[in-house]
């Protein structure tokens, strides 16, 4: 298990030290255009170790997902699934939500990072991204409530569907 964690690790570094970055000072944002969005934006808005800390957390944050969230950070977590699921359901993409490239940029003009997504809207693209917005947003806002010792659950004791 551990292992499988410090290969997730090394391969987010190599994602995002291999994509490229505009940056935009004036505005204070950032925009990156990149296959793996997603990863970027939990490692520039949390930082690189703190992007990691929801790596199997509760019954829904990384590779999880079933039974009932253990706390408002699982929650969101799920809430992200589900709106993968919602996009995949529409049928507008290609594929998978999780290899869907959007555009967005990274803002800080409120002393909070936030995902702005720029695709047009209602596009598969826009759906995507907008999963991933409102999952950091969340994450953001209970921030303060995440557990330790919801991190690496025994999956079949504490993840059963009640």
């Amino acid at each position: 298990m551990i292992f499988l964690r410090y290969m997730a690790a090394c391969a987010l570094c190599i994602i995002v030290i291999s994509s490229p970055t505009e940056r935009h000072e004036r505005r204070g944002t950032i925009q990156k255009k990149a296959w793996w969005n997603f990863s970027y934006q939990m490692w520039s808005i949390f930082g690189l170790g703190n992007s990691l800390f929801l790596f199997n957390y509760g019954c829904f944050c990384g590779y999880r997902g079933h039974g009932e969230s253990v706390d408002t950070i699982d929650n969101c977590c799920q809430v992200h699934d589900n709106c993968y699921s919602i996009v995949e359901e529409e049928n507008k993409c290609w594929f998978h939500p999780k290899w869907t490239h959007y555009d967005y940029i990274i803002s800080n003009v409120t002393g909070k990072e936030r995902v702005e997504c720029k695709d047009e809207v209602g596009t598969c693209h826009w759906d995507v991204c907008m999963c991933e917005k409102i999952f950091i947003d969340c994450i953001h806002e209970h921030i303060d409530e995440y557990n330790d010792e919801n991190l690496i659950l025994n999956v079949e004791e504490k993840c059963e569907d009640r």
